[in-house]
């Protein structure tokens, strides 16, 4: 408290102060003002636990106090959403008015205003932190001010190089801070705010969400009000197929669910009826759960994105500060980060055995976002790149030498949000109907698929409209009458229910994926074409800007992870065509996660495959045989050489139906069996699956 009253004293002292350069005065005063609100904050919501906050029908009036967090919501996100061309958030702007000093100072900006979450925790500590980074920056804008004028020489300002150092040394003295504070909030059964105010608070008043500190947004808000207008027979059926997925995921894969005890819940804000619920099952198996939520620092910021607690105030400016993590990467930092991680899991001891995987909430229907790529904003140098890659790499396998692969699992389950149009209520039950189709229906009709799958030794996947041509070498079978290469995927893991996959052999697949348009992580690609030999990528472009080497930079970061030569680590056949019928119906094919687009076509995955750390277990499709196909010739060398055997990446990319001509399984013989043909299944046994496309 001393330190913070000690900073915040000087800090209100700035904006009638002329100590700097005029050039720099109004960004540092806007820090400076910025802060002053966020003390403010703190001030009104001073001796109270906001995660408890009861609103009233008449809104936000409680005995002897009122607080307007609607209002608070809107002020202090002002400067994210409202005019970011203009603001110093923006790297470009910040660039023009500040240079050389402009990505950095937005860097800095975006570190203080992201304090939001902190002032509705009090975490004090956290603010201070950045606070104390603020005034030392600015100090050496005055350390010789005596000295500064109007005509200053470029000699009195301090060196890129310096402001960098500052930076550098907030990140690298508070490294362990952030990130325990990340991973306690997800590995650790401990009462967080996030949690305190979904457990405290049954959303049916829509303002609750109000109370996470997260940016609030016209889609969260109207997708909570949709939420509170569900009966509670739909919110238990969204919740128990979410909840029943996971558990299904445990026991079909053989793994001990009764040995687990805590689950983490990820979810788009607004659907906390359903969390709630879910968790009330999980709670009759003896689980407790966790809420992480988005890092609000640069350093442990991951470039790729996360499905945390997070609202967007603005997406153009979480792309334009996606890189800001350049900053400080190297190989110092990154080696810490590792060691101290490795240092954090330790400290659980035994608690980390409870972590049984997440339970996942994606959402849909967001407004098609094409971000504009700006050379001001950071970006990661050919050397960070490399270094970024070799972390993310061994950072999975730190998580997995605490976290067995063997005893853990996931499920995924996506729904449309308001946004998606005004059909979103029809969209939004037919979404029910998909996520909770009948395992019992799909379960012979894939079997089937895998039967004439399991007779070849490579597929044919042929494009129309697109210059798809891929060759896909599959597994030799030793004992084809109880072994399989492809794994019978129903309503468990990833719902909805519908695909076969397997991992492909990569030495001889190769060939041409051309995707007219995919969405990937909420970024549409458009004529997305990558080219595979030997099974790894070895050229790639799309056309979402005129600057190729743009385009291409935006492959490597949403796809590939910045890595070069990905392997293929998967390939799978889609067979939920009802998914597909309402892709169709309603026009919405741009706008689906992959999770349900992957189900709509025959999909490819770049990076790891889908059984990376759990390539010794002993797992069986529903008929009894076992899959034999989890390795390929990058996994395997988890057993010679554990550092080229993962890439810490898997990103699906689908072919849609309509982009789609054919499928063939080709024998050792030559004899070519046609699973697809004209976009249809025509596999005997599989015609049903053409029931919703012909209707």
């Amino acid at each position: 408290m001393e330190r913070y009253n000690d900073a915040l004293e000087r800090i209100r002292e700035i904006p009638e102060e002329k100590a700097v350069p005029e050039t720099f005065r109004d960004y540092f005063i806007t820090c400076a003002e910025f802060i002053i609100k966020i003390d403010d904050f703190i001030k009104e919501t001073e001796n109270i636990d906001l995660s408890g906050y009861s609103f009233t029908e008449d809104n936000d009036a409680i005995p002897g106090r009122s607080i307007d967090l609607r209002k608070w919501n809107q002020v202090l996100y002002e400067d994210m959403v409202r005019d970011y061309d203009h603001s110093y958030l923006n790297p470009a702007y910040a660039e023009k008015k500040l240079s050389p000093y402009g990505s950095i100072f937005s860097v800095l900006l975006l570190e203080i205003e992201n304090l939001i979450q902190s002032a509705y925790e009090k975490d004090l500590y956290d603010i201070t932190n950045v606070l104390e980074t603020f005034i030392q920056v600015y100090c050496l804008f005055t350390s010789d001010y005596r000295d500064f004028s109007d005509n200053a020489d470029a000699q009195s300002l301090p060196e890129v190089k310096t402001l960098k150092d500052v930076l550098y040394s907030y990140a690298y003295d508070y490294s362990m801070d952030f990130l325990k504070k990340q991973m306690d909030r997800q590995y650790l059964c401990s009462d967080t705010y996030t949690k305190k105010v979904l457990s405290s608070h049954d959303f049916k008043n829509v303002d609750d969400i109000y109370l996470y500190g997260a940016y609030i947004s016209e889609t969260a808000y109207k997708t909570a009000e949709f939420a509170a207008s569900l009966s509670d027979e739909e919110v238990d059926r969204m919740a128990y197929t979410w909840y029943k997925g996971f558990k299904d995921g445990f026991l079909i894969q053989g793994k001990p669910y009764d040995k687990k005890s805590l689950i983490e819940f990820r979810f788009h804000i607004g659907f906390e009826r359903v969390v709630k619920r879910a968790a009330e099952y999980f709670k009759e198996d003896g689980y407790d759960f966790t809420v992480p939520v988005r890092s609000a620092h640069f350093l442990t910021r991951s470039p790729q994105g996360a499905a945390l607690l997070y609202e967007s105030p603005n997406r153009q400016m979480d792309y334009d500060h996606c890189y800001d993590l350049s900053l400080v990467m190297g190989d110092r930092i990154a080696s810490r980060m590792l060691e101290e991680t490795d240092q954090i899991f330790r400290s659980y001891d035994s608690e980390i055995k409870r972590y049984a995987g997440p339970v996942v909430m994606e959402t849909f229907g967001e407004p098609e976002f094409e971000p504009v790529e700006k050379f001001e904003k950071l970006s990661f140098n050919d050397h960070q790149k490399e270094v970024y890659g070799r972390y993310r790499s061994e950072l999975q396998n730190t998580v997995y030498k605490y976290i067995d692969a063997e005893e853990r699992s996931f499920t995924i389950i996506a729904w449309p949000l308001p946004t998606i149009g005004h059909d979103f209520k029809e969209i939004f039950r037919e979404t029910i109907a998909i996520n909770t189709l009948s395992s019992e229906a799909y379960m012979p009709v894939q079997a089937r698929i895998i039967d004439a799958l399991d007779k070849a030794d490579y597929v044919i996947v042929k494009g129309r409209g697109n210059d798809t041509d891929m060759k896909v070498m599959l597994h030799p079978l030793t004992d084809p009458d109880k072994q399989s290469n492809f794994e019978n995927c129903l309503s468990d893991v990833n719902i909805p229910l519908g695909e076969v996959f397997t991992s492909p052999v990569l030495t001889g697949t190769e060939g041409v994926l051309n995707v007219k348009s995919v969405f990937i992580d909420g970024i549409q690609f458009h004529d997305l074409r990558i080219v595979f030999e030997n099974g790894r990528v070895t050229d790639y472009r799309c056309k979402n800007f005129e600057d190729p080497d743009a385009s291409k930079a935006l492959i490597r970061r949403v796809i590939f992870g910045e890595k070069e030569n990905l392997p293929i680590g998967e390939f799978a056949i889609g067979t939920n065509t009802l998914a597909y019928k309402m892709i169709e119906k309603y026009k919405i094919g741009a706008r689906m996660p992959i999770l349900i687009a992957e189900k709509t076509g025959p999909h490819f995955a770049v990076g790891d495959t889908c059984y990376s750390f759990m390539e010794e277990m002993h797992l069986f499709n529903p008929d009894g045989k076992e899959l034999i196909a989890k390795d390929n010739e990058c996994s395997i060398l988890r057993k010679t050489d554990p550092d080229k055997a993962y890439f810490a990446v898997h990103t699906d990319i689908t072919i849609p139906y309509h982009e789609l001509d054919s499928i063939e399984a080709v024998t050792s013989h030559g004899e070519h069996i046609s699973i697809i043909s004209g976009g249809r299944f025509v596999l005997e046994g599989t015609e049903v699956l053409n029931a919703p496309l012909d209707d």
